[in-house]
């Protein structure tokens, strides 16, 4: 059987790596490891080659000695060759070398050194099911390398990007029982973030700062928390229809008038066997709670549902349905009449139609669709590429598939916006990608979201993308990214509190969502409401610690709202104690140290021109105006807008806060606003 992980190491730290392998296996992931000789042997080649090839995920276990390793640097990069998933986890406070330092460029990392004992191999284990290994994941998670957080998808500044982990089954009786327990790691990730980052100390979701209360349904609908499926399956090939089933079900209920489904990002906090599940209905201020898992075996799939009241957690019904993996999901029209019956929600003969509506008839090509979004949603340069790849098989099982070829266009945008492909290639390709799915379905309004990024970000086209972005929240008026995108582009337009309320709907679609939480933190630091933008940054921080653009905007908020310099200084200091800085991480201490310690605000200005090298990031960087004042900046950046290689975030970047009074800034600022 092929690995889910290959761990490389040093023979010094075997027992050290065999106990946390033998914890891994534990939890049902199959590991490979010399446990041998294989090194000091001729078999070296073909065993480890292998074994690197056939694995899922590499993971690095670095210590001062497997760093100074021949083996280990050649089997670190094979894994890279390969685009293999990279999880470095180091074994002590130590330095990477030259030999490693491209392969771990802007990865994220963790570093089991400074984690609590009793929970730092479940922390690992975690972080590997997060990453997709070993088992299927929801449609708003990731399966790919953690990102490398130098741009942030569809945030602000030096930031884009998204993400999520997994949860365990209980009935009634062990609902009951984990209300009065305490949550299991969260490992949350977008965006895992990109960023090569040190691991924060695991938050509990429950402590999350919920801005003016906990966001509800503006419309008046019924709020229901669907939680991810666990997908119990003794073939890896069959547990991507969790990740399917999650998807499918969440579309089709959202399709029911009077309800709001609360899914993906929002829900991955309550997992595990001791999570507080009575901490759902005060976070996410539900009215219900859909619990499922799916059983695969021998070709056939067994679904099992849990629909509970939240604020007592009852039961209201419970159903078992039998199919196959690829009939599991026709389903969704008997789930979705037995929930709103339940609810005394009548269900037209329209809705009944369009619940039941498939994207494809092809099993293979939907399941291929939704292996590749989980690796979209990465961000990582490994996970988006082989996203690419998995749409192009789905294309070629149903060339009438129209949610793959958004996804393509999607893939493509993202791997422009993160420096992974140069713009002017990737958005050609993008367009023509989004005009076959239009082609193909005129009423998809992923299509329209993706039609309208590219005008926004590439084409400054700001007026055809808001109505591009207004066309598919009026298709899907629950689309939580339609938000999201739509307030990010009246955001460029500087109409903020038109973009306040557009963030607001999002949030209560998906209230954890740590991007869009992001987001709205820049919005209301221009509307001069900080105390709220901190907020709205400390709890992006708490849903997903590995994404720093929420440490880089909370820096922000400090500085515009002249916070006491002793606060800030706590926080410089916790950033500087990470072992692997990031892109949002080097901009902060660039900006912090300029006035006061000019040497070393070079040295980090340097790492992140050497960070935007790797990445091929074209882009006009905004720090650049520390070098070659205003004036020359303006210049730059009237180039670059007119060559579509300006940041759309120019505006409220924080190394042009000092400007926005300058005369020939505000004007260009006029120039932007109006797009092309």
């Amino acid at each position: 059987m092929s690995p889910d992980v290959f761990i490389s190491y040093s023979r010094e730290n075997q027992q050290e790596v065999i106990r946390l392998v033998e914890y891994l296996r534990a939890q049902g992931l199959a590991v490979w490891m010399d446990e041998t000789d294989i090194h000091g042997a001729t078999l070296w080649t073909k065993e480890i080659v292998e074994a690197i090839r056939a694995c899922d995920l590499f993971v690095l276990a670095i210590s001062r000695h497997s760093t100074g390793s021949k083996n280990v640097v050649k089997e670190l990069a094979l894994a890279s060759e390969r685009e293999k998933i990279i999880l470095p986890i180091y074994l002590e406070q130590c330095d990477i070398p030259e030999t490693m330092e491209y392969q771990l460029a802007g990865i994220q990392n963790i570093a089991l050194y400074t984690l609590d004992k009793g929970k730092a191999y479940e922390f690992v284990h975690q972080t590997i099911r997060r990453l997709g290994v070993g088992q299927a994941q929801q449609n708003d998670q990731a399966l790919g390398q953690a990102e490398a957080a130098h741009s942030t998808g569809h945030g602000t500044i030096a930031g884009r990007g998204h993400m999520s982990p997994p949860k365990a089954k209980g009935g009634a009786g062990k609902w009951i029982g984990a209300a009065a327990a305490v949550v299991v790691l969260a490992v949350a990730g977008f965006f895992i973030i990109q960023g090569g980052n040190e691991t924060p100390t695991p938050t509990n979701p429950t402590t999350t700062t919920t801005p003016q209360g906990t966001p509800q349904s503006s419309d008046g609908s019924l709020r229901i928390a669907l939680l991810p499926f666990e997908v119990n399956a003794a073939r890896e090939e069959d547990k991507w229809v969790s990740g399917g089933m999650d998807n499918e079900l969440k579309t089709a209920l959202n399709k029911i008038d009077g309800v709001t489904i609360i899914a993906g990002l929002s829900v991955n906090g309550y997992r595990g066997a001791n999570r507080e599940i009575s901490k759902i209905k005060s976070n996410l201020n539900v009215d219900y709670i859909l619990d499922g898992s799916i059983t695969v075996t021998g070709g056939k799939t067994s679904l099992n549902l849990d629909f509970i009241k939240a604020d007592t957690l009852s039961t209201v019904w419970s159903e078992t349905i039998q199919a196959t993996p690829d009939t599991v999901f026709n389903s969704k029209i008997q789930i979705a009449t037995k929930l709103a019956s339940s609810l005394n929600i009548q269900i037209g003969a329209k809705t009944s139609e369009a619940i039941g509506s498939k994207h494809t008839e092809n099993g293979q090509a939907f399941r291929l669709y939704t292996q590749g979004r989980e690796l979209w949603m990465t961000r990582s340069q490994a996970g988006m590429k082989q996203s690419i790849k998995l749409y192009d098989q789905a294309i070629e099982l149903d060339n009438k598939f129209a949610l793959a070829y958004s996804g393509m266009a999607d893939a493509y945008s993202m791997m422009a916006v993160y420096g992974y492909m140069d713009i002017h290639t990737a958005y050609p390709k993008a367009r023509k990608y989004v005009l076959d799915a239009i082609s193909r379905n005129p009423a998809l309004p992923e299509a329209y979201i993706s039609l309208g990024w590219i005008q926004f970000a590439y084409e400054w086209k700001l007026k055809d993308s808001e109505e591009n972005y207004k066309k598919a929240i009026d298709l899907n008026p629950k689309i939580a990214q339609g938000y999201q995108w739509l307030g990010i582009n009246l955001q460029t337009q500087g109409k903020h509190e038109e973009t306040y309320s557009i963030f607001k709907r999002g949030l209560e679609l998906d209230p954890n969502h740590h991007v869009l939480l992001v987001n709205i933190n820049e919005t209301c630091n221009s509307l001069g409401k900080f105390d709220e933008a901190k907020q709205y940054a400390i709890k992006s921080r708490e849903a997903e610690p590995l994404f720093y653009n929420s440490w880089f905007m909370l820096y922000k908020t400090y500085i515009l709202s002249k916070e006491k310099p002793e606060v800030i200084e706590v926080l410089i200091n916790e950033i500087e104690g990470l072992v692997n800085k990031d892109q949002p991480i080097y901009l902060i201490l660039t900006h912090y140290y300029w006035k006061t310690d000019r040497k070393k605000a070079e040295l980090f200005y340097k790492r992140s021109e050497e960070l935007d090298k790797t990445a091929g990031n074209s882009l006009l960087q905004n720090r650049e105006v520390l070098m070659v004042g205003i004036d020359n900046f303006i210049k730059s950046a009237e180039q670059a807008f007119e060559n579509n290689t300006l940041d759309y975030a120019i505006e409220s970047d924080l190394f042009l806060l000092e400007y926005q009074d300058y005369p020939a800034f505000q004007s260009f600022i006029k120039k932007v606003r109006r797009g092309k």
